[in-house]
Formats: C-alpha cells, sequence, structure tokens
C-alpha cells in the first residue's frame, strides 16, 4: 500500500527512467533522495547517467516480478559502466557483474567494466543522505566487496564505510543483484505511527536521527485519532 506518493522524473540531472512505465512511485522523501544522489554523482564525475528501475507502482501493491516494492520504499538502481578505457557509457540493461568486475554487452558486442567509482558515489551520497535513511543496500557481494575496496582505498570515512558494510547484503531469495542495487529506506519514527512497518535490524545511525522525534502519548494518538476535521482541514 502506498498512498501520497511521489513519482520519480521521467529524467533528471544525471538520471533517467530504465523502462517508460508507471513504476516510479515512492515515499516522497526517498524519492528526492534519490534524485539528489544521481546529482552528486553526475556534478562530481559528469558524462553519465544513472538508469532507475522500478521504485513501486502508484498506489502500490504487488508488482511483479518483484518480492518487494510494494510500499515506495524501495528502488533498483542499475550499476555503472564504463568502456574498457574508463570512458562512461550509457547502461545498456540488466547486464551482470562477473568476478573480474567485467560484464558482456549483448547488444553493443562488447565487454564493459563495471565503474565501482560513480556507484560508489551513488551509494555514499544515499547512506549521507538523513532523508534517504538506507535500511537496506541489496547488492550481489561481489558487487558489495569492490565498493568498500575502492571506498577503502580512495580514504573515505571510516563511518560511512562501517554504514555501508552494515547495510549491504546479497538477498536470498531474490536474485543474484549483480546488475543494481536495490535500496531500501527505513520508517521514519512518524511514518511508524502512520502505519509504515519496520523491516530489519535498527541502525544506530538512523536512531540517532529519531531522538529529535518526541512520540506523542498514547492519550494524544486517541485525540488525534478521534478529532473531528472541518472541510477545510483544521481541527474542531
Amino acid at each position: 500500500m502506498l498512498t501520497g506518493s511521489a513519482e520519480l522524473p521521467r529524467s533528471g540531472e544525471g538520471f533517467k527512467w530504465l523502462r517508460n512505465d508507471d513504476h516510479h512511485h515512492g515515499v516522497p522523501r526517498f524519492v528526492a533522495a534519490i534524485e539528489r544522489a544521481a546529482g552528486s554523482v553526475a556534478r562530481q564525475r559528469p558524462g553519465a547517467m544513472l538508469s532507475v528501475g522500478d521504485i513501486s507502482a502508484l498506489h502500490g501493491g504487488m508488482l511483479m516480478p518483484h518480492l518487494s516494492h510494494r510500499s515506495g520504499r524501495d528502488a533498483d538502481l542499475l550499476l555503472y559502466w564504463t568502456t574498457l578505457d574508463g570512458a562512461p557509457v550509457e547502461t545498456p540493461g540488466w547486464i551482470r557483474m562477473q568476478a573480474d568486475g567485467l560484464a558482456w554487452d549483448e547488444k553493443g558486442k562488447r565487454f564493459l567494466r563495471f565503474d565501482v567509482e560513480r556507484t560508489w558515489l551513488l551509494v555514499k551520497a544515499l547512506l549521507e543522505d538523513p532523508e534517504a535513511r538506507v535500511q537496506w543496500v541489496f547488492a550481489n557481494r561481489k558487487v558489495n566487496a569492490l565498493l568498500v575496496e575502492w571506498a577503502r582505498a580512495r580514504g573515505d570515512s571510516n563511518a560511512t564505510i562501517a554504514r555501508a558494510i552494515d547495510v549491504m547484503l546479497e538477498p536470498r531469495p531474490g536474485g543474484p543483484h549483480d546488475d543494481h542495487v536495490h535500496v531500501r529506506t527505513a520508517c521514519t519514527a512518524a511514518e511508524i505511527i502512520a502505519g509504515c512497518e519496520p523491516t530489519g535490524p535498527p541502525r544506530p545511525w538512523l536512531l540517532a536521527l529519531d531522538d529529535a522525534f518526541e512520540l506523542p502519548s498514547d492519550h494524544e494518538l486517541a485525540t488525534a485519532l478521534f478529532q473531528p476535521y472541518r472541510s477545510d482541514g483544521a481541527k474542531r
């Protein structure tokens, strides 16, 4: 179920839809975070576009062939790729990375190299965005290992790398995830009150954000639930 959703624009700074369909609806703050992250990558390393796969349908619910993507909290973000010489390329779609970081592009009849730098910049931007509230980054172990190795080599903060290690997971079941990262956003405290069901363990950095949100008392919740409203939206 998804209410009050936002649709990711068809294209924007550093990103575009992979397919022209209605599967790009999500929690507004999460959609905005994806836009910001793609823009950040484009500004730091121009020349490539993030291809965004499924998020959710307009009102959520089952979205085949996925086991998730039902509530606007999951997004499939395809990996970035370069030529063997390092030139960025538009993603040819779902191509599977091998252990050596290469993939065969059937359309172009060529090998491509996993653009670990841009993909890490994307993941990093999401991890460090408080509105993204990353709960999980589902990806193949090979992808995860290369991302962490790159982050350590370039001297990124230990805190960000630790977050990445905490949230990165190869899903079982759910396919190999060696052609994209599947990012899931955690519920905020306010969203839990509104009915969002948390998934996965609590993340310390997210708990710190929630400490600033004061949960209402049972009495306040009951009062708000049964308080009548005028047609203009104001409380009586």
